[in-house]
């Protein structure tokens, strides 16, 4: 249960200072009873990540943050580091609204105008991970193909001049959808693993 409910904080669905449904919405959406609700909540409240008021509800107060760029471009470097050839296909780049949970991750509003890329990456030819995008596009009007094909975090940070400082991420398993089992040539009831990343700024954008 603790480990759900940091995945889901740490989320781009939640930023810090938002309030988390009611103790009784958690538990009928996670199937759990009230008491092992309470035991998460007052486990994450000790450790910092929530803090919870009597008659105003729970609010997140801090969200796990790993720094560095580095760590945001791992998949390279750790192929890069093991001897392996990183590539990557390019699926789909168009321009789209933005969607309640991808406006609020990006601090814009519902219908907002977004990039949207999805790469299908590979380690010595073989699938290995696919790559969903989303950036402002009022931001970086200027993104393009180009871009993403090499490194996006390299346009940010050198044609834009955004520092990146780290990211909010988590991690959960999950089995493939049809459309993902099929590019990663596995089955759709192997298991996966999913995570979302929330890149931040110097200036915590």
């Amino acid at each position: 249960m603790v480990n759900l409910l940091k995945m889901k904080i740490n989320s781009p669905v939640y930023n810090i200072g938002d309030l988390l449904p009611s103790e009784k919405e958690l538990a009928e959406l996670y199937h759990v009873s009230r008491n092992t609700l309470r035991k998460a909540l007052k486990h994450l409240e000790d450790i910092g990540l929530i803090e919870r008021k009597h008659g105003s509800g729970t609010w997140i107060r801090n969200k796990h943050f790993q720094s560095s760029l580095t760590h945001l471009d791992s998949f390279t470097e750790i192929a890069l580091n093991e001897g392996k050839k990183p590539t990557s296909q390019l699926l789909k780049f168009e321009l789209q609204a933005a969607s309640e949970e991808i406006a609020n991750g990006l601090q814009l509003q519902n219908g907002d105008p977004v990039h949207y890329a999805k790469r299908l990456r590979f380690i010595d030819n073989i699938a290995v991970q696919l790559e969903e995008t989303w950036l402002s596009a009022t931001r970086f009007p200027d993104l393009t193909i180009s871009h993403m094909r090499k490194s996006k975090f390299s346009y940010i940070e050198n044609d834009c001049g955004v520092k990146i400082d780290g990211c909010y991420e988590s991690i959960m398993p999950t089995k493939p959808s049809p459309e993902l089992a099929h590019l990663l040539l596995v089955s759709p009831n192997d298991p996966i693993i999913k995570m979302y990343t929330q890149a931040i700024d110097d200036n915590h954008q």
